[in-house]
């Protein structure tokens, strides 16, 4: 028999945790029992509970272990939905999903560039990697591509205006070392058919400002807030021109799993909280209180931060879940595991 009101008042909970109808239902559908589970039923229950409303208030209440999932990430913006979910919960925000509703407890592995995160995915330190896709191709044999995360626009600025690809010609850029923008901006260079001479790897961003008032480069490219903190530092000295933006191209920035060390369970949850956050930030790229939230959190200005997300696309690959599914034998296998099983328990 099912409990009406306790059943209401637990859906009406859970609603609140998950911050929509639709987050619940997709929180369900994970579950075999509810893969055709949609928000019409949803709201359904929530006046009429039904014995099957019951079994899903079971489902997401009962007691769950804590299991641990550690991020290789750095601290930039084409990283946001998944920092976010480490943020602590807020009410009506796709914060610390992670902790608040799956019990996953996320650690994360600082580096400070993409190919570090790729380091600790390939040495077995990190179970999920957030890797440029210029270094897919340099993934151990372990480890396998999840989702496309991002695709960001390369941010930089010179010490003279540059408005088109013609006015690269004969420049010099410097870069943050291990960034993979080096790479990029070669491979762009060869594309437009401009002469762009070879960038300029450099350790630190204060060795950046030191290079560009010196006259060793004339610009600097790469991701933020990298980029916003380099230019303050040289605008102290001298004048510089931000580049167009988009005119030094894009780059993607992809989701790898390391299955011989992670919990498939833990993955699941992430990817997830992953979708719902890409989401939250597609949404609430102009809306003025998160660009100043997302200023603090980053030290940005605001403006910057305008600028970066208006040439962002977060993607929620919707092909993730799918793919994710067919690794669960492999990873089980690699793990010895026999359950075969990533649902949430």
């Amino acid at each position: 028999m099912v409990h009406v009101e306790s059943v209401k008042k637990q859906l009406e909970r859970l609603r609140e945790r998950y911050g929509s109808l639709e987050s619940l239902a997709e929180a369900l559908r994970r579950f075999p029992e509810f893969t055709d589970l949609n928000r019409a039923t949803l709201s359904r229950w929530l006046n009429t509970p039904t014995p099957r409303a019951s079994v899903a208030v079971r489902l997401l209440t009962e007691s769950r272990p804590q299991v641990r999932l550690r991020i290789a990430q750095n601290n930039a913006l084409s990283l946001l939905p998944s920092l976010m979910l480490m943020w602590e919960p807020r009410r009506n925000a796709q914060y610390g999903t992670l902790r608040s509703r799956h019990n996953v407890i996320p650690e994360q592995v600082t580096g400070r560039f993409g190919g570090d995160a790729l380091s600790y995915l390939n040495h077995g330190e990190a179970d999920i990697g957030l890797i440029p896709g210029d270094f897919v191709h340099q993934l151990g044999s372990q480890c396998k591509t999840l989702c496309l995360l991002t695709r960001l626009a390369i941010t930089g600025f010179s010490t003279t205006p540059i408005d088109t690809v013609h006015n690269l010609k004969g420049k010099v850029f410097g870069f943050l070392a291990s960034s993979g923008f080096g790479r990029r901006l070669d491979h762009l260079s060869r594309t437009w058919g401009v002469s762009l001479k070879a960038p300029v790897a450099l350790e630190t961003p204060l060795d950046c400002a030191k290079a560009l008032r010196e006259g060793v480069i004339a610009g600097v490219a790469g991701s933020e807030p990298s980029v916003s903190r380099i230019r303050h530092l040289v605008e102290k000295k001298m004048s510089v021109y931000p580049v167009t933006p988009g005119l030094l191209g894009s780059f993607d920035m992809h989701v790898a799993v390391n299955l011989t060390t992670c919990e498939p369970r833990a993955v699941r949850a992430y990817l997830i909280g992953l979708q719902e956050t890409v989401r939250y930030c597609n949404a609430r790229k102009s809306v003025a209180a998160f660009q100043a939230e997302v200023a603090s959190r980053f030290e940005m200005e605001v403006s910057d931060v305008t600028n970066v997300l208006a040439h962002t696309r977060f993607t929620g690959d919707e092909y993730g879940s799918a793919l994710l599914t067919l690794w669960e034998r492999e990873a089980a296998g690699l793990r010895g595991d026999s359950s075969h099983s990533i649902m949430l328990k």
